[in-house]
C-alpha cells in the first residue's frame, strides 16, 4: 500500500484540460463510483476528449436513466496529478461543481472529515 494522503471531504482541486486549469471547491463521495465535473468548467477547462458515455439512474426520466458524456481530464490534488475520466454533467444547482468519487480516491487519498467539518452537516465548511 503506498502512502495515502489525507484530505477532508471538501478540497480545493484544479482541473486541467486543453484550454487551460480552473481550480474550484470539490466534494469527496465515497459513495460515487466515478469523478464528475459540471458542464460549465469542463468547457472552460477544454476537457476532452469525449471518450465514452454512462448510463445514471434518473427519477425524472421516463426510461429511468440518462446518459453523460465521459472525458479525459487532470485533476491536482494536494500536489498529486491525476489523469482521470470524468462524467460532465450539469452541476449548476449544487454546491461543489466537482465530485470527486471513488476512482480518484481508492489509490490515492484517504477522508478525514475533521480536517474540513466540525459536525456532519455537508455544507459545515462553508459556516
Amino acid at each position: 500500500m503506498k502512502n495515502k494522503k489525507i484530505l477532508g471531504l471538501v478540497e480545493l482541486v484544479e482541473v486541467q484540460g486543453t484550454e487551460g486549469s480552473i481550480r474550484k471547491k470539490a466534494l469527496l463521495d465515497t459513495g460515487a463510483t466515478r469523478s464528475s465535473v459540471d458542464i460549465r468548467v469542463a468547457a472552460k477547462a477544454g476537457l476532452g476528449p469525449i471518450v465514452n458515455s454512462v448510463k445514471v439512474k434518473s427519477k425524472t426520466n421516463s426510461e429511468g436513466f440518462i446518459r453523460r458524456a465521459v472525458a479525459k481530464a487532470v485533476f491536482v490534488i494536494r500536489g498529486v496529478k491525476i489523469p482521470v475520466e470524468v462524467s460532465i454533467e450539469d452541476r449548476k444547482n449544487m454546491p461543489y461543481k466537482v465530485l470527486i468519487g471513488r476512482d480518484v480516491i481508492h489509490s490515492n487519498f484517504m477522508i478525514d472529515l475533521e480536517k474540513t467539518h466540525h459536525s456532519n452537516k455537508i455544507l459545515d465548511e462553508h459556516q
